[in-house]
């Protein structure tokens, strides 16, 4: 199996952020208006920095991109009851350890619905990302990791954001290392890890899926599971991208892959610690690539068309379908349905948890299929 380079997931990251930017702006006050509404009463938030909430295991956890914020936190608002942990995708580091915004002209951090999260008990770990202004950038990584003050830096950098903005952790997410950089990765997470505790903070790590140590490419071997899951709180594993933009039509995330992917990943990381990632978006190919699609999109797209939706033989919905150009279309995303199979995988193997990649667009009957997993 082949995955993307570095280069194809920057267009990728590109994608996900266009299909989803139209109308950040003044709805995301209306939506966090109405959020601290639902979840505080009204009252005004704090800048306390207790410890992190306690929530029962397995958890449910669901992350929130920057470039869709106001779709996600409705998401959130309706379905409090069903999360235990939000990761708002807000952070990046610059080449000598400083924590920046993941982009500066787009990012919006919410203090008040934080507070308002918090208050209700569910945990709140912003993602810290190589994501610079849409671009991911393993270079900056590097350079902090292979420079002691830097990383110094960015060791204290995290534990302060963590500590002055209530967060109840870290979540890192530093994509497309190489093999070279795998002790130094190792040794910041070590160290983050014990920092972040003297502060009864938490630390969660997401890594690429592979089912080997040395994986299918070098971003697979920078990244040693069993000393991340030693270090880390949770180890949460991207289990998505089976198929990608620039791959033959295909799923993102067949059950069967996603098995063997996880029963690896507990053979390296306590079952406690791992979280299983559960993608809710697809793609839609043609002869010059795939784009990113969610489930709203690729729904509307087969009904305008009058394609036939159809079920591989792990259950991925897929259909194809011509433009008016004439040109072909294979759709293939995910549903209540394939990500319902793909949950019982917590419960088959004692996970820590399941996390949602990401927030809005989603079919709505995929908290249906959290509600009646039989771990949540």
């Amino acid at each position: 199996m082949t995955q993307p380079a570095a280069q194809r997931r920057r267009r990728l990251l590109r994608r996900w952020r266009a299909a989803g930017a139209a109308g950040v702006g003044a709805s995301l006050a209306i939506v966090v208006m109405a959020l601290v509404a639902a979840l505080s009463g009204g009252d005004p938030p704090g800048h306390d920095s207790p410890s992190p909430t306690e929530v029962p295991m397995p958890r449910r956890i669901a992350y929130v991109p920057y470039w869709d914020q106001d779709r996600a936190f409705e998401v959130v608002r309706q379905n409090l009851d069903l999360l235990d942990e939000v990761s708002p995708v807000w952070y990046s580091l610059d080449s000598r350890g400083h924590v920046v915004l993941a982009d500066a002209e787009n990012t919006t951090v919410d203090r008040s619905t934080v507070q308002a999260l918090r208050e209700h008990g569910i945990r709140v770990i912003p993602t810290v990302t190589n994501l610079r202004d849409g671009e991911w950038d393993p270079l900056v990584v590097r350079t902090v990791l292979h420079d002691p003050t830097a990383m110094t830096t960015h060791v204290n950098a995290l534990v302060e954001l963590a500590v002055t903005e209530g967060y109840d952790g870290i979540d890192i997410d530093y994509e497309d290392l190489r093999a070279a950089d795998r002790s130094a990765f190792s040794r910041f997470v070590a160290e983050l890890g014990a920092a972040l505790r003297a502060e009864g903070k938490l630390l969660t790590v997401a890594v690429h899926p592979k089912t080997s140590d040395a994986g299918y490419d070098e971003r697979n071997l920078a990244q040693d599971y069993r000393a991340i899951g030693a270090a880390a709180d949770q180890v949460r594993v991207m289990t998505y991208d089976y198929s990608w933009e620039s791959s033959p039509a295909g799923p993102q995330a067949p059950a069967r892959w996603v098995e063997q992917v996880i029963a690896w990943t507990v053979s390296q990381v306590p079952p406690d610690k791992v979280i299983l990632g559960v993608v809710v978006l697809g793609y839609d190919w043609t002869d010059g690539g795939g784009v990113t699609v969610d489930y709203e999109q690729a729904r509307s797209t087969a009904q305008a068309h009058g394609a036939t939706i159809r079920r591989s033989d792990d259950g991925t919905p897929w259909y194809r379908y011509r433009d008016p150009s004439g040109n072909r279309h294979e759709v293939w995303y995910e549903d209540a349905k394939s990500a319902g199979e793909k949950l019982e995988l917590v419960s088959r193997y004692g996970l820590g948890g399941a996390f949602v990649w990401r927030l809005g667009g989603e079919d709505p009957d995929v908290w249906r299929a959290i509600r009646a997993a039989p771990w949540s």
